[in-house]
């Protein structure tokens, strides 16, 4: 059986498998053509050294004060006479020239604002001008101080903390907001490409419409075929050898022991403790937790809702959701070989990270969550974590940035995750790993192989990302586990 694919323009070809979770050990260097993907050249600032005064008057009428319309029409107006502007000549951007992965580098990288453009601070209420810098890939440079600053920080400066400052921070040539810009990169068709629906069909002449490979080992050979949606199994892989064929093989994922139909969620929740995890990580989403040395960690999910310009609590922490999640891919890309499933040609781990859906259930990574560590407004470490109930979670890929490696940090987000993993009541973590990192998972990490023939049964009814055969899986009880963040005196009173 072969598949046609909608659209084949940010699918890689070299479909070299690298089969683990990164570790701050990895060495590899090697990245994703797809990060090459030529960007566009930023436009030419065409702004003037305006008066503060002549500024601050400007300003006060994006703030509604001296403006009649609808908010968001005005600023989806901005926006379009913003795209307009901006040259359409692509080119590549070097590596060498990526020091940081940060969602200001992400907007320079695209286009969409350009690197040292002149930006002001604006208070709400006045539409007064707080503030002056310029931005770059690293966050803003002070006017006043010379000082290179985060987002955030740049607002404390300016004397404000509203914790939205990419809302009051504009371009000083087009007075467009940085919120407004994250809009505008999110809605880019290059990015759009990223985050499609992997949709895939079968050829107009094939034979039948099953997928072409096991759903639980992702190879291909003597299959039998799933009679609800279009997954195939080895007999051996669902333990059913003896079997000549599989018409009762209807349900093949279980979560808290009912069945589940993949391509078909339920409404309603299996149980409470279902209901509990997935209420629970839907709160921590877009929340930043803040660590030891001026770390932070936060879970991510795409959010694909329509924006309502309301730019409320909830609507701004999605528009930093997407931004993030769009910055989480390029530090997986640098870390990671592309991995391509070679019967649909599908870039997994780009498909992991912005949590697309697909109508083959193998490689549908609808229910994925992101997280993220960030020093500095800068993303540095990255995991993929997807939850199968209350039995247990799967973390298929962990990466950090080449600089950061060997200074623990993949260390401090693996324990976040396990934290708020234990905190939820899931009861093991599985990942998988290459040989030669095998032993610094078991001794450092303290994970087991998956050997017993119980725990290799129940892991074959969930829909976990399949790695080749030489990939090691393996996986930890979460159960008790201590929190390696807090302190000691902590420690002595969470028990």
């Amino acid at each position: 059986m072969a598949y046609n694919f909608r659209n084949r323009n940010l699918l890689n070809t070299r479909g070299a498998y690298l089969g683990s979770s990164g570790s701050d050990s990895e060495s590899q260097d090697d990245s994703d053509p797809d990060f090459l993907t030529p960007s566009r050249t930023p436009r030419r600032s065409t702004q003037n050294n305006t008066a503060r005064a002549g500024g601050a008057s400007s300003i006060r009428n994006l703030s509604g004060k001296r403006s009649r319309g609808n908010g968001e029409e005005r600023r989806r107006g901005r926006r379009e006479r913003h795209r307009r502007r901006r040259k359409r000549k692509f080119s590549q951007v070097p590596q060498a020239q990526i020091s940081r992965r940060t969602v200001l580098s992400w907007l320079i990288g695209l286009g969409v604002i350009e690197e040292n453009e002149v930006v002001w601070y604006v208070a709400a209420q006045s539409g007064n001008i707080l503030g002056e810098g310029k931005v770059n890939r690293e966050g803003i440079l002070c006017s006043c101080c010379s000082g290179q600053l985060t987002v955030e920080e740049f607002e404390v400066h300016s004397g404000r903390k509203t914790r939205k400052p990419y809302q009051h921070i504009y371009l000083a040539g087009s007075q467009v907001s940085l919120l407004d810009c994250q809009i505008e990169a999110w809605e880019d068709k290059e990015e759009e490409e990223t985050r499609k629906f992997n949709n895939i069909q079968p050829a107009s002449k094939a034979v039948d419409r099953y997928d072409d490979a096991c759903m639980i080992c992702a190879d291909g050979g003597d299959l039998i075929c799933c009679e609800r949606c279009p997954s195939t199994f080895h007999p051996r892989c669902i333990f059913m050898e003896d079997f000549d064929h599989c018409s009762l093989f209807t349900d093949h994922l279980r979560c808290g022991g009912e069945p589940l139909d993949l391509m078909n969620p339920p409404v309603v929740f299996c149980g409470s403790s279902c209901r509990k995890i997935y209420e629970g990580l839907h709160n921590l989403l877009g929340s930043q937790n803040a660590l030891h040395d001026g770390l932070t960690w936060t879970l991510l999910q795409r959010i694909d809702e329509p924006f309502t310009g309301s730019y409320g609590e909830e609507e701004y922490k999605r528009i930093q959701c997407n931004s993030k999640i769009a910055v989480a891919w390029l530090v997986m890309n640098e870390c990671f070989l592309s991995t391509i499933d070679r019967h649909t040609r599908t870039n997994i781990v780009q498909s992991i990270v912005y949590n697309r859906g697909s109508n083959v259930t193998r490689i549908n990574y609808s229910g994925f969550y992101t997280a993220i560590l960030e020093k500095n407004d800068e993303i540095i470490s990255v995991a993929s974590i997807r939850v199968h109930g209350k039995r247990l979670a799967e973390m298929p890929f962990i990466g950090t940035r080449g600089e950061y490696r060997r200074l623990g940090m993949a260390y401090v987000l693996e324990n976040c995750i396990e934290s708020t993993l234990c905190s939820l009541k899931v009861e093991k973590l599985v990942i998988p790993s290459v040989s030669q990192l095998t032993g610094m998972w078991m001794d450092k990490y303290f994970f087991s192989r998956v050997q017993e023939e119980r725990l290799v049964k129940e892991l074959s009814l969930y829909n976990t990302v399949m790695f080749p055969s030489s990939v090691v899986r393996l996986y930890k009880n979460l159960a008790m586990l201590p929190d390696l963040n807090l302190s000691p005196e902590e420690k002595e009173g969470h028990f």
